[in-house]
């Protein structure tokens, strides 16, 4: 368990890598400018992140996490499912905005998709006796259209309510599986 200090160090670089991962992409940020703009010595940064897509990394990682985390509340229709994973995302719309423009999209795409809750929504939706590749052919097709549309969504900055969106990716879901 990290103790308080630990805790504050990590999250001022983490929102001093948000700040620049909007000015710059990841591979232009030295550890001396994020260690800078979060007042942290790069000593304590070492400490805990060998670079800074190391940090970024983390980042993605804890994004996914605490979605998994908010959808497995508890079980809910398959529409209730996709909308409640949007609504986490337009929650945080400023960090995924970030996130999703910082890293590539098949890996955002797969982890999106790929969480228990919307890849089984996604696979009781197939009614055809698709063979097993046919199978990964739609769930990648839906998984990269759908991220798409999420992605452009976040970066127009959530226009649409979070429930227009879950509706709109849910009846793709059903036209295509159809």
């Amino acid at each position: 368990m990290e103790n308080q200090r630990v805790r504050l160090s990590k999250s001022l670089l983490k929102q001093a890598l948000l700040e620049l991962l909007k000015e710059k992409g990841i591979e232009e940020i030295t550890v001396y400018e994020l260690c800078r703009r979060a007042q942290i010595n790069r000593t304590t940064f070492y400490k805990y992140y060998g670079s800074p897509p190391a940090l970024l990394n983390e980042m993605v990682q804890e994004l996914f996490d605490e979605l998994e985390k908010y959808l497995s509340a508890d079980e809910r229709s398959e529409l209730s499912i996709l909308r409640k994973a949007v609504e986490y995302l337009e929650k945080e719309q400023d960090k995924c905005r970030v996130i999703i423009n910082s890293v590539s999209d098949r890996e955002c795409s797969e982890r999106l998709f790929g969480l228990p809750g919307v890849r089984s929504m996604f696979e009781r939706g197939i009614r055809h006796p698709f063979t097993d590749i046919q199978k990964d052919y739609l769930l990648l097709f839906f998984c990269q259209g759908g991220y798409a549309i999420i992605r452009r969504w976040l970066n127009r900055g959530c226009r649409e309510s979070a429930e227009e969106i879950a509706g709109l990716l849910y009846s793709i879901r059903g036209s295509m599986l159809q």
